[in-house]
């Protein structure tokens, strides 16, 4: 490989269990630095419709785009949540540091063109003064959903500990004018069977509405979802 990159000596050692990573199941494997410098990528990447994975081995390797089939939105929150994390992370030692995995859930963009969830998982496998060297693993979400948001816990890989990620200028959600009206009626107490029958629509639509709006407000109930809309100023 053609690069004067400081951490190509280090990751000579890590690529035989990337490729190994990559064979034994269908995950997408990746070696990336800090600055987004690409030292190997495995064509597993063709399940999410990258197409054109160069060689390896080859420059092409270093800068290639693997951000682009990210879903627009959801990119732009897992940039502020990398930028937490890089916070956090910063504050310890660079042995520790190597000792957090962080796992993600987002959309990403499939060969058919539909945007689906996926599990990607990053961990540090080298920290230098100015640098580091991280080993990224991304397969299909077994969970799947067209209003499911963006999720991200980090855990400490020895101990188990979790660590919480709090965005603080996360985007508000967009709920739809018939969400925030059933969003209303919840919070006048009106059961699912009331609602259906006020708006003339089915239980079943009723419930799914409810559903859709747990997941974009992230709440565990219709109360919290009311509290997190009102916080939020969206009803």
């Amino acid at each position: 490989m053609n690069t004067t990159h400081p951490l190509e000596a280090l990751v000579k050692k890590y690529i035989p269990y990337a490729e190994m990573l990559s064979e034994i199941g269908n995950n997408a494997v990746y070696i990336v630095d800090k600055y987004g410098h690409y030292y190997f990528i495995s064509d597993k990447f063709s399940l999410f419709g990258y197409d054109d994975i160069p060689e390896q081995g080859s420059d092409r390797v270093q800068d290639y785009p693997l951000t682009d089939r990210i879903h627009p939105d959801d990119l732009a929150l897992k940039n502020q949540i990398d930028a937490e994390i890089s916070t956090f992370l910063s504050t310890l030692p660079k042995d520790e540091q190597t000792q957090y995995k962080c796992i993600y859930e987002y959309r990403g963009l499939a060969p058919d063109g539909v945007y689906r969830r996926v599990i990607h998982q990053r961990q540090f496998l080298e920290v230098t003064e100015d640098n580091c060297l991280i080993l990224g693993i991304i397969e299909i979400a077994p969970e799947q959903g067209d209003n499911l948001p963006v999720r991200v816990h980090m855990k400490h890989c020895v101990t188990g500990e979790i660590v919480p990620i709090s965005i603080e200028n996360e985007n508000v959600p967009q709920l739809t004018p018939r969400e925030k009206e059933i969003l209303l009626l919840v919070s006048e107490g009106l059961s699912s069977k009331e609602i259906a029958q006020k708006l003339f629509i089915s239980i079943y639509t009723a419930n799914r509405h409810r559903q859709n709006i747990r997941e974009k407000l992230r709440a565990g109930s219709m109360i919290e979802a009311v509290n997190i809309a009102r916080r939020k100023g969206l009803i």
